[in-house]
C-alpha cells in the first residue's frame, strides 16, 4: 500500500482547474490525515484500516472519473480536517468498494438455447420476440447484450457457446477459426450495488450511502439512470468471457477510453491479469437507438474504483476479510450469503454517515 504522493504530482488537469487551490487544499488535508495515522501507527496503534480509508480519499484526487470533482473537494473541506469526519468518508467509498467485489461472489444465469437451426438474423428475431412481454432483468439484459455484441465477448471476440450450439452460420464461423466459448453479461455497476436489492433491515442506510458515494463522482443523474430495474440497461452491461468478467467484477482489469470513440483500452492492476489478451477492445452496435452502447462515464468510473480500491489497499484487504468470513460461513451454491458477508464485513465498522 504506497504512501499517498506529494501536492505537486496531481494531475495536470487539476492545475489547470478552475478551483486548483481549493483542490489542493483538500489533498493537502487527506495528507495531513496520512501523517497523522502514522504518528499513531509509530505509537503502537492498530491504524490500517483508517490508513485505507485515508488513502481511498487521496488516490481519488489522483484518477478521479471526471473533471467535475467540486462536489468531492466540498465533502472534504466539509470535514474540516477533523480525522473522524474524513475517515467517515472514507468508509463509504470503502462500503461502496466491498458490494463491488460481492459480485464476484453470485452467480451468473446461463442463457439457455432452444432455437433451431436458423440464420443469424432469424436467432435475433426469435430473441427479441421471447422479450416483448419479459421484465428488465438480468437474463433479458444478457439477451439483448448479445444482440449487440454480436454474440461475442466483447474484448476477445469469444462466441458465446450456447448460441453457436444450435446456430449453423455461427458454427461455420467458429469452424474457420473464431473461438467459441461461455460467455457472461457484465454490469458494470452490478446488480448488488442497486438498494432495492439490500434487505429491509439495511435497504434505507444502504441506499443512502451509495447514492452519497456515486453523487461524490461528478455524475448527478446516476441514481435516476440505474435505480431499480434500470441497472440492467443495456448502458451498463456488456457481453464478456466468464474468465474476464471475473476479473471485472475482482476490480483487477478495467477499460480505459482512447481518443478513438468507442475503443478501450484493456489495462490490469497486475501484467497477468492482461497476459495474451487483446489491448483494445472496440464497441458497435447494429442500432445506436435500439442497443445503445456502454456508457463511457460508467466505465471511466469502473476504472477509477478499481485504481484507487488497489492503490489504497482496499482491494487486498477486503479480500483477506472475505476469506476469513468464508471460512466462518457456509455458503450457499446460489451466491445467496453475499449479503450476509456484507453485513458482516460493515458491522465491524462505524456507522457510515454522508
Amino acid at each position: 500500500m504506497p504512501a499517498l504522493p506529494p501536492a505537486n504530482t496531481l494531475p495536470p488537469w487539476i492545475r489547470q482547474h478552475a478551483q486548483s487551490h481549493q483542490i489542493e487544499r483538500a489533498y493537502n488535508i487527506c495528507l495531513d490525515l496520512e501523517k497523522w495515522i502514522q504518528r499513531e501507527v509509530d505509537l503502537g496503534k492498530s491504524m490500517e484500516q483508517a490508513m485505507i480509508h485515508c488513502r481511498i480519499l487521496g488516490y481519488l484526487f489522483h484518477h478521479f472519473p471526471s473533471r467535475d470533482i467540486e462536489h468531492f473537494v466540498g465533502k472534504i473541506a466539509a470535514t474540516g480536517g477533523q480525522p473522524e469526519e474524513l475517515l467517515k468518508l472514507g468508509e463509504g467509498f470503502y462500503a461502496y468498494f466491498v458490494k463491488l467485489l460481492m459480485s464476484n461472489k453470485e452467480t451468473t444465469p446461463v442463457t439457455s438455447s432452444h432455437s433451431s437451426r436458423r440464420s443469424v438474423e432469424n436467432l435475433v428475431d426469435k430473441i427479441l420476440d421471447e422479450l416483448k412481454e419479459a421484465p428488465q432483468n438480468h437474463e433479458t439484459a444478457k439477451k439483448l447484450a448479445l444482440i449487440r455484441d454480436g454474440f461475442q465477448c466483447v474484448v476477445t471476440k469469444v462466441y458465446d457457446r450456447n448460441i453457436v450450439m444450435d446456430n449453423k452460420p455461427l458454427q461455420e464461423i467458429t469452424m474457420a477459426g473464431a473461438p467459441v466459448g461461455s460467455t457472461q453479461c457484465a454490469h458494470i455497476f452490478p446488480e448488488s450495488i442497486n438498494p432495492n436489492n439490500a434487505s429491509d433491515s439495511n435497504k434505507e442506510d444502504y441506499a443512502a450511502t451509495v447514492w452519497a458515494v456515486l453523487d461524490c463522482f461528478g455524475y448527478p443523474n446516476l441514481r435516476q439512470e440505474l435505480d431499480g430495474t434500470s441497472i440492467h440497461r443495456l448502458e451498463n452491461v456488456m457481453t464478456m468471457d466468464v474468465t474476464l468478467h471475473a476479473l471485472f467484477d475482482m476490480l483487477l482489469i478495467y477499460l480505459t477510453a482512447t481518443e478513438v470513440p468507442n475503443r478501450y483500452r484493456l489495462e490490469g492492476v497486475k501484467d497477468w491479469c492482461v497476459a495474451n489478451r487483446p489491448e483494445y477492445a472496440t464497441f458497435s452496435t447494429p442500432d445506436p437507438e435500439k442497443y445503445p452502447l456502454p456508457n463511457p462515464a460508467y466505465l471511466a468510473i469502473h476504472a477509477a474504483c478499481v485504481k484507487v480500491a488497489h492503490l489504497s489497499g482496499a482491494t487486498e484487504h477486503i479480500e483477506e476479510v472475505l476469506r476469513r468470513l468464508e471460512d466462518t460461513f457456509v455458503l450457499a451454491e446460489d451466491g445467496g450469503s453475499s449479503e450476509i458477508l456484507y453485513t458482516a464485513i460493515l458491522s465491524s465498522m462505524h456507522v457510515v454517515s454522508f
